[in-house]
Formats: structure tokens, C-alpha cells, sequence
């Protein structure tokens, strides 16, 4: 089958065989079939090329964001941006404490960084630390708020009530010190037979499913921490050891009411000490019958037990109280009286402190109702 073609610039066109039509045809064919394998081999050079950049990015990423191992730093309450600081340079999350000090106080920031447990990296970004302990993203954790001054029976107590922790394992616990690491006090580990008086008081933040166990470590690594600095050197000029201080602390601990009555009260158990006279501190009686709360009895009072200072010339065996930094102080640095006698002269807490015999009889006589 032939067709008729016109000629260029006209004229009488002439017959074009049938196979010039299948040339043709095969041509477009083949320029459409080369045009979409090259829209293809194109496509698919892009799309490898956006995976490779991905990949990358996303290695890159990964491995910024899992720098370094994992580490666990416990900022306590009362920190200072300071303290903060040193605490995590020396974890090697931070390269420089000062930096991270010049970065919160641009913010604002520095009394307004959060305690808590926190799950940091080495080497991690400063800003992506200041931003978690602004914000307090730490480890889900739990607070235990230990007061000053309270005995291991008393902790036990608030344990109870709070719901955290087991209570009776705590008290348990406390009594078996070989089962801890028991800190230093004034450069020397202490032989003793209770964990009381090295419990230090202060706010915990705990791991969820911790217990007595991790609490107990946590209050004795408080008191290693808080109590380093203290001028231990001092417990032999006062013709003490450093572990009979601490005894002294928790009496401190259990007589003042008032902050500035500490040195005081210190002074005269040292004085009635040197003097060769009881302690006579109901506090001690009250720990050997483990009577916090209402009205010694006279039975309580005659209690034979080395605890019991109104008959036993002396310290008792251990502390009979977890005491803070201030009674620690005042009992390294007593007052410079002569005192041998206190009696509560208010309904604040104050007391009357005398030499004199008769002046306490005569203050005890007008002493209020407590």
C-alpha cells in the first residue's frame, strides 16, 4: 500500500512507500522509549542520592544524640549553679564548669535549676544540660524529705507514714552497718554497731523501685560529702574522738530549739563532762525506751540502760540522733562559758543557762508548761 506525500515547496506530490511510515514509526517509538528510560535512570540517581544523604544525616544525628556513655548525676536540693557545675565537669558531661556558669547566669537561670536524678552522656551539648535542669527532666524519681535531727526509729516512722519505702526494712537495716559502706569522720573509720547519727538528713531523690537500701547509701554518702570540710582536728583538743562528737551533735540535735542555743548546750555537756557530773538529758532516756512523744514516767527515768544519762555518767554508746551541719559545728566550737545547767525558760523554745545550782532550781521552779 502506497500513500501520496507532497513535495517541499510544492508541486505534485508523489507516492511514499509503506515501509518509510514504519521507519517512522519505529523512530518515535524509540525516541519516547530512550526519552522515559532516561527519566527513569534519572529518577532513580536522585532517589539513591536522597537515601545516601539521609542515611547520613541520620548517622550523624544517631551518633550526636548517643554520644558518649550514659551518666547518672543526682542533683541534690540547695545546690549552688556552682556546685552544679563542678559536679557535672567532673562526670565529664560538661568540659567546663565556668562555662556552664556563664551560660545559666546569661539566662537568668542559676537559682532556678532543679534537683532531681538526671540521665546525661559525656560530652553532651552545654545548652541541651541547662535546658533539662531548667526544665527538671530528670529520671522518673521519688523525694524523701529527712529532717534534722530525727533517731532511726523516728525515720523509720515517717517511712511508714510517707509509703515509699519500707519502714521496718529501713530500722533493720540501720543496724547493720557491715552491710554499707560506713563513711570517714575526721579521717578514720569508726567501729560501730548502728548506722544512727551517720544518716544525714537532707531531701532525696530516689530512683522509682528503689528502698531502704539505696536511701540508706544515699544519707551516708550525704554525710561523707557534707561533713568532709568540718574542722574534725578539734574533737582531740576538746578530749574527744570525732565519732564522740557526732554523739555530742545528735544530743545538740534533740536540746535546741533555737539555732543560736547550739554552742551553748555544747558548752555545758562538755563542762558537766570535764565536771564528772550526769549529762541528765532526758532525750537519752527517751531514746532507750524509744518514747518520743509524751510524758517520761518514773519508771521511763529509772530505765537501767547505758542510754539512760540521768543515771550514767558520760555519752551514751551512740548518737541518739541523725544530726545536720549546724549541731556538727557547734559541737566541734562550743561556746567559751562556764554553763552546767539549761533549763526552758519559754514556750519558744529558749532556755535559761547558768553556773549556778541554785539559779536553776529557782529558774526550773518558774519554768513553763511544755
Amino acid at each position: 500500500m502506497e500513500d501520496w506525500y507532497p513535495r517541499p515547496g510544492g508541486g505534485e506530490g508523489r507516492l511514499r512507500p509503506q515501509r518509510y511510515r514504519t521507519i517512522r514509526r519505529w523512530t518515535t517509538r524509540l525516541v519516547v522509549v530512550g526519552a522515559f528510560l532516561g527519566f527513569v535512570v534519572g529518577v532513580t540517581y536522585f532517589v539513591t542520592w536522597s537515601l545516601d544523604w539521609y542515611h547520613e544525616r541520620s548517622t550523624t544525628t544517631t551518633t550526636e544524640v548517643a554520644h558518649g556513655p550514659a551518666v547518672t548525676v543526682t542533683v541534690d536540693p540547695g545546690m549552688t549553679a556552682t556546685e552544679i557545675g563542678r559536679l557535672l565537669e567532673e562526670k565529664k558531661v560538661i568540659g567546663s564548669s565556668a562555662a556552664f556558669v556563664d551560660l545559666v547566669k546569661k539566662r537568668g537561670s542559676e537559682n532556678d535549676l532543679r534537683p532531681g536524678i538526671y540521665q546525661f552522656y559525656e560530652e553532651q551539648p552545654l545548652l541541651e544540660v541547662v535546658d533539662m535542669l531548667e526544665r527538671g527532666e530528670g529520671s522518673p524519681s521519688f523525694k524523701i524529705m529527712i529532717p534534722e535531727g530525727l533517731a532511726v526509729s523516728q525515720i523509720g516512722e515517717l517511712l511508714k507514714d510517707d509509703g515509699s519505702i519500707d519502714g521496718a526494712e529501713y530500722v533493720e537495716l540501720c543496724a547493720k552497718p557491715e552491710k554499707f559502706v560506713v563513711p570517714e569522720i575526721g579521717g578514720t573509720t569508726p567501729k560501730i554497731t548502728t548506722l544512727e547519727g551517720l544518716l544525714f538528713p537532707s531531701t532525696y531523690y530516689l530512683l522509682k523501685g528503689d528502698g531502704a537500701t539505696e536511701l540508706i547509701g544515699a544519707q551516708l554518702k550525704g554525710f561523707r560529702e557534707k561533713t568532709a570540710s568540718l574542722p574534725w582536728e578539734d574533737a582531740e583538743e576538746l578530749g574527744m574522738t570525732p565519732y564522740e562528737v557526732v554523739i555530742v551533735a545528735s544530743l545538740i540535735e534533740k536540746e535546741a530549739s533555737v539555732a543560736e542555743e547550739r554552742a551553748k548546750i555544747a558548752a555545758v555537756i562538755y563542762n558537766r563532762i570535764k565536771a564528772d557530773m550526769t549529762l541528765g538529758i532526758d532525750a537519752t532516756v527517751r531514746y532507750a525506751v524509744d518514747k518520743w512523744t509524751g510524758d517520761l514516767t518514773a519508771e521511763d527515768l529509772a530505765t537501767d540502760s547505758p542510754y539512760n544519762t540521768r543515771l550514767v555518767k558520760g555519752l551514751p554508746p551512740t548518737p541518739i540522733s541523725n544530726p545536720g551541719i549546724a549541731a556538727l559545728e557547734a559541737a566541734l566550737e562550743p561556746a567559751d562559758v562556764d554553763y552546767l545547767y539549761y533549763v526552758l525558760s519559754d514556750t519558744e523554745g529558749h532556755h535559761f543557762f547558768t553556773a549556778s545550782y541554785e539559779e536553776f532550781l529557782k529558774a526550773k521552779e518558774n519554768q513553763p508548761d511544755q
